[in-house]
């Protein structure tokens, strides 16, 4: 299931729902008022209600009101046309009408409020941002995302600060704010660069700003850069890049703890070394005997292995050569801790499959500097050599190494687990009518969905073209059925938007278990023949093996 929020979080999200709800009589007695006075010929009141009825069309799409929104998006429309126009039609008026209407009883005939155990992230659209409006709203909710739309910065600074400022600061590493605008509308004042500047300063990490842009210049960009974008895209952009921002912000590459596996027959010392990796923020795990290497590096796949040169019945040296005859193992970065300063012996060791050589006694910040370091460019290297290029899930042979593997930890620990093998359902005629670029965002698409909906500890593949595999730990064939269901019916709810028109996608997927089936042959091929079933029963379903 989705990761749900922290408790004052989840919180602080029912309270803006209920602060929307509060103020929705004076926000409709503020569109009665402009309203009237653009009837009467006032420019700045148009221009006002504008800006009115696009903020309500987005917060009212936000809180699940689908039908305010819609009434609220069709009069922005109107009152768009009826800028250029220089005028306030009839029709205008009748819109307007209906928009007060509906919001009397937003619950009435309106969708159920996203549910706020969903949201991971909010995307703040600061100002105008061409290319987004309310209709993002719902598209951003199933990738976790809540779309709030403002006016000025300040107002953004003071949303961030209210949801990102928590006592439980902890759990907030979780969690991101993505805040759109353009590089013009900051340039205007100075008191917004103020604002951002001071907002970006208080959540470093969680706070990401992506800056949209007419040009596509040098200078441009490097305004950009100046006032602090990790992204910048030319307009229009379309929801499905945002998505992709989120996406990112949420990826377990980046921002999960580095993990270290500590080898040292002293238990005492590998105590002590472990501390001062936990200190600095890693997680730890501990072998004193190398007998049992292999079943600790397949519960816990480190991102590094720090290892002690002389241990009784096996060198560290004897160990690594045995580590990389597994081509499982072979990418994880061995670094002897030792005393030894024979630079002959330290040469042999590295020969026999270490990466380097620490020398005792080393000071705690610089091992630890020094272990992140090494840890996380091996990560980022690793990260891109196991995944497809596209989607930046995991690609078809790694995908099927980590089915081995997991299979492998599942047997020794006593657990099942689950093999889903999914398929976009008629992809050859999304291609052959929108075009491959268009076909390569639905995969995309579909990739940032499950890596959004299922836990991190699951392993999501390009299985190749429009096929995808999942591996989901510690769950039965139900429960994974039952999770996989809502994720399909999350995605053919999806508008893709391409030249042609809008257009929607669904997928079929077979599912198998361990232990009912034991090998990893056995889980692709009953996984497969059940996702046969799916298709020849009609597509967009899930069937169990």
């Amino acid at each position: 299931m989705i990761e749900s929020l922290p408790p004052s979080i989840r919180r602080r999200i029912h309270e803006l729902a209920e602060q929307f709800l509060a103020e929705l009589g004076a926000s409709l007695a503020g569109l009665v008022e402009d309203a009237e006075r653009a009837e009467q010929g006032s420019a700045d009141a148009l221009r006002r209600l504008h800006h009115r009825m696009h903020r309500l069309a987005g917060s009212s799409a936000t809180f699940g009101f689908e039908s305010l929104s819609a009434a609220a998006r069709r009069a922005e429309e109107l009152i768009e046309a009826d800028l250029r126009g220089a005028t306030f039609t009839e029709h205008t008026r009748e819109a307007i009408r209906a928009v007060v209407e509906q919001g009397r009883n937003p619950g009435g005939v309106g969708g159920t409020p996203i549910d706020p155990a969903a949201i991971r992230s909010a995307v703040l659209i600061v100002g105008e941002v061409s290319g987004i409006d309310s209709s993002a709203a719902r598209q951003l909710a199933a990738f976790g995302a809540a779309l709030i739309m403002l006016d000025e910065m300040l107002e953004a600074e003071a949303f961030i600060t209210k949801v990102l400022a928590g006592s439980d600061h902890a759990d907030m590493s979780y969690e991101s704010v993505l805040m759109v605008t353009s590089v013009t509308y900051l340039a205007e004042s100075n008191a917004r660069l103020q604002s951002l500047s001071r907002v970006r300063a208080r959540f470093p990490i969680a706070l990401s700003v992506m800056l949209v842009g007419r040009g596509d210049d040098f200078e441009t960009r490097l305004r950009a850069v100046r006032f602090g974008a990790s992204v910048f895209l030319p307009v229009p952009i379309e929801p499905a890049q945002i998505i992709d921002q989120v996406a990112s912000s949420h990826s377990a590459d980046g921002s999960a703890p580095l993990h270290v596996l500590v080898v040292d027959d002293d238990s005492q010392q590998a105590a002590e070394t472990a501390y001062v990796l936990q200190q600095g923020g890693m997680i730890t795990s501990v072998v004193t005997d190398p007998n049992t290497i292999f079943e600790a590096m397949v519960e816990v796949r480190p991102d590094l292995i720090l290892m002690d040169m002389y241990m009784p019945g096996c060198t560290g040296s004897e160990l690594a050569a045995i580590i990389r005859q597994n081509e499982s193992f072979v990418g994880i970065p061995i670094v002897f801790l030792s005393v030894e300063t024979d630079q002959r012996l330290q040469l042999e060791a590295i020969r026999r499959g270490g990466d380097d050589f620490l020398t005792k006694p080393i000071q705690p910040e610089l091992l630890n500097t020094w272990v992140r370091s090494r840890a996380m460019r091996t990560r980022s290297m690793r990260f891109f050599m196991e995944r497809d290029s596209l989607t930046g899930l995991l690609n078809h042979s790694n995908l099927k190494q980590r089915l081995e593997t997991e299979l492998q930890r599942a047997r020794r620990i006593g657990t099942d687990l689950v093999f889903a093998m999914i398929d976009l359902d008629r992809f050859k005629t999304v291609n052959d009518t929108y075009g491959h670029l268009t076909g390569d965002r639905v995969l995309k698409s579909l990739a940032r969905l499950l890596e959004e909906r299922l836990r991190r500890s699951d392993l999501i593949g390009r299985y190749g073209g429009e096929e995808f595999g999942v591996i989901l730990f510690n769950t039965s064939a139900l429960n994974a059925a039952r999770l996989l269901n809502e994720i399909r019916e999350s995605f053919a709810m999806i508008a893709h938007r391409s030249s042609e028109g809008t257009f929607s996608v669904s997928f079929s997927c077979g599912v198998a278990e361990y232990p009912a089936l034991e090998t990893a042959a056995e889980l692709s091929e009953a996984a497969d023949a059940a996702l046969y079933k799916a298709k020849i029963a009609g597509r967009n379903r899930v069937v169990v093996a």
